[in-house]
Formats: C-alpha cells, structure tokens, sequence
C-alpha cells in the first residue's frame, strides 16, 4: 500500500502518523494510521487493540458474532463460567498468574473490569509524527490493581510500541504479572466457507537451559497434541483446529506468527529479564488455539467454531506495595518474510540466514528476510577487529515484500565477517562471521 499523499508529512518525506476517531466494526473506536499500518483500539470492551493491519493485511482476529455489541458488567460476569466470557478477539492485558484455587491467581476470563471493561481514553494524540493512544481501567477489586495500556505508532516503520502498566489499587501488597494476550486470525475462507488455516504457525526460540522437557510444557489439552514441535532451535505450533496450551520459557526475547500461505508475518519483541521469577514455572512466552478436543469448562470448540490461535507473551512477576506499579513494553512488527523465522533483530525477520559459498574466485552470498520499515540495503566486510573494509548498496527493502538476497561478490583479503543492514542506523538484518 503506497503511502497516503492526503496525510502529513515529516522532515523524511514520509506520512507522519495519525489518530482520529472512528467506528469499527459497531464499536466506538480509535484509527492509527501511518501509510505502512493500520491499527483500530476500541476503549469500551476492555482497551483492546481490535485491527493491527499491513497493508491490506489483517492480523487480529475479531469474533464475528459479536462485532459492535457492548455488555453490562453483570452480563459480561455471568455465570463466571468461559462459557459466559464476551471473547471479542483482538489483544487485550491481563493478570497472570490465571487459575482459581486461590486469590493469588486471576479467575478469568470472564472479568467484567479488567477484560471487558469499559477503560477510559487518558491520551490521544499526534506529537512528533507520531501517534499515542492511552487507555486506563477501572480498579479492579478482584485482583486490586488497574491497567493501563499506552499504544504508539511511528510514522515510516511497519511497527508499534506497546506501553504496558499495572498499578496496585488496593490497601495490601499485591502480586501480578503483566501478561498480553494477542488472538490472530487463523481463519481460511474458501468458497465453501471458512475453516481452520493449517498454514497458521507461531515461532518461539528454544531455551537451550529449559527447565522444560524439550523445551515447553503443556499447559492445557493432550501431551502428543501434534501442533506442538521441536524445530531445530525452535519451538513451533502448525495450527490444526486441536485445542491445546503450550507454555515456553524462551529467553530470546520474541514471539512470531506467520501465515505461511501468504509470507506475512506478525512478531512480538520484548525485553527477558534474567534472575525474575515469571508465571506458570518460568513462562516468558504461551501458545493457545482453539479446536477440536476436550472441551475447556463449557465451552466445546465442536459446537462453537472460531480459527484463531493466541501469541501471548508474559513479564515478571513482581510484588507490588500499595500506590505501586509496575510496567512492561511489547513491540508489535509487521513485515513480508516466509516461516519458518529463525531470528529477529529491530532492523527485520530471518528466514534463511546469510550463507557463503565459493563462486570461482568470488563468494555467492544468499539469505531471505523481511524488514520492519522501508530503506535500503546495505552490505558490509569487516576486518577481525570489526573496521569496515568495503561497503555497497544492494537495492530497497520494503515491510510489504520478501527481501532475497542473492549476489556474487570479490571479497576483501582481511574480511572477517559480512553483514546485511538497512542504511540510516536502522538495524543490522544479519551478519556471518567467517569460519577459516
């Protein structure tokens, strides 16, 4: 999608991001924009960021059935069973630990304050090209704390910042994580209608250290559910319409979702804090979808379709005093780049990473990537001691489009590793260091 020539425009040239109000889909809601992105947040069903697009690209799922409704906090609450829960889809903050055994653990959802209720608009504004909606909570007795949720979209970059806060309300110590929950689309429509994605998969690094068997734990549904795999060093779920929850403790510092039959891809990238305990034995990252299967509670998947699956990714557990608070930042990227993902750094995704082999006298050097902001690619040899020895440009990279690099070069005598990077400081994609 070409820039919008209606919007402001930057020192750079580049669209500056914009906020306004807007409906969505039946809600009241708020529009960031910035020429590469799209994203709509709707305040009165719990703060959530119900679109984040690229392109004509639409990441989030949104449950159908129940698009513009708005609930009393009584019919939101129910029954307190999942099957009373208004699970509207899109990204949403919750408490974590979740269970029910004591006031330590979050019962829900369904929760009427904290998931689907109504947060108030703190901030929303243009400033410095770029775009910042701010939403906060009700106090929630229950667990005694209130959330607030900042989003922010730059402008030329196919990525957001989230703005994570959790402050205890109440009069006694309490003790939570920050915990996002992301529900993408895994929905392929078809002339006959719409069924799963099989094409849907979500990659999480590995700890070498797990204290998991073979790096996560099941959490929910059957041990040998086959969605769940060991990929080299990777964790992957294939989505295949199997309930079931898988729990990670990855110390990378991200999550991707990748729609395999179309090469867009969604990453979450966070920050790991070494020496902090996190929920659910150690869980930085967590993996849910729907499907066939035991049914969870009452709510039977069989009975009540919905292809989507969750990237949920959790922050530490940290005890707050009263008056306290606590905050955690997620960035959201969007980009073109085909799965398996095997890296990430902040200039793009790595599909295949950067290889060298002998060409005559020459070296062929090829990768395959995606890349979070329109630039150029920049190619660099370095000596042992990290001086570069020559430098070119290889061509522009776009968010919208699979980068290949493919390209047969002289190399420098003294080089000691080659790296691929987008100009203007924005990021090294990769780098390969030379094996003699």
């Amino acid at each position: 999608m070409p820039p919008d020539a209606a919007q402001p425009r930057n020192k750079t040239g580049f669209p500056g991001a914009t906020v306004a109000a807007t409906v969505f889909r039946g809600w009241n809601a708020l529009r960031l924009a910035n020429g590469l992105v799209e994203a709509g947040i709707v305040p009165e069903i719990g703060g959530r960021v119900m679109a984040f697009n690229l392109g004509d690209y639409v990441f989030l799922w949104v449950n159908p059935a129940l698009e513009g409704q708005l609930f009393s906090p009584e019919e939101n609450q129910g029954d307190g069973s999942l099957g009373a829960w208004k699970n509207y889809g899109g990204a949403k903050t919750w408490p974590a630990p979740q269970g029910w055994s004591s006031d330590d653990e979050w019962h829900g959802p369904p929760d009427p304050v904290l998931d689907t209720g109504r947060y108030t608009v703190e901030v929303a504004a243009e400033r410095g090209g770029a775009a910042t909606v701010r939403l906060k909570s009700p106090a929630d007795p229950r667990t005694g704390v209130s959330i607030t949720r900042q989003f922010t979209l730059r402008p030329n970059q196919a990525r957001a910042v989230l703005h994570l806060e959790m402050k205890n309300e109440s009069d006694r110590p309490r003790r939570w994580a920050l915990w996002e929950v992301v529900q993408v689309d895994a929905t392929r429509r078809t002339d006959l209608g719409e069924t799963h994605n099989d094409q849907a998969w979500v990659y999480v690094p590995a700890n070498p250290e797990s204290v998991f068997p073979g790096g996560y734990h099941v959490i929910f549904g059957a041990d040998d559910n086959p969605q769940w795999q060991r990929m080299g060093g990777l964790i992957a779920a294939q989505y295949r319409y199997q309930v079931g929850k898988i729990a990670v403790d990855s110390r990378a510092g991200w999550v991707a979702f990748v729609n395999q039959a179309s090469g867009f891809a969604f990453i979450q990238r966070f920050q790991y804090l070494p020496g902090e305990p996190y929920p659910d034995g150690g869980a930085t990252v967590e993996c849910w979808t729907t499907g066939l299967g035991a049914p969870v509670g009452n709510l039977d998947y069989a009975r009540n379709p919905q292809y989507h699956l969750e990237a949920e990714v959790l922050g530490p557990l940290r005890l707050m005093q009263p008056g306290e608070a606590q905050s955690f930042d997620i960035e959201w990227c969007a980009c073109r780049c085909p799965g398996p993902i095997v890296n990430i750094t902040e200039a793009g995704a790595t599909h295949a990473p950067l290889t060298t082999e002998p060409e005559g006298s020459a070296l062929r050097l090829r990768g395959m990537y995606g890349v979070f902001e329109p630039g150029t690619v920049r190619l660099a040899w370095l000596d042992a001691a990290g001086i570069e020895l020559a430098a070119e440009t290889l061509g522009p990279a776009h968010p919208l489009e699979v980068l290949r690099v493919d390209v047969v070069r002289e190399a420098p005598k003294e080089w000691e590793s080659v790296e691929l990077a987008l100009a203007g400081d924005v990021g090294v994609l990769d780098r390969l260091t030379r094996h003699l």
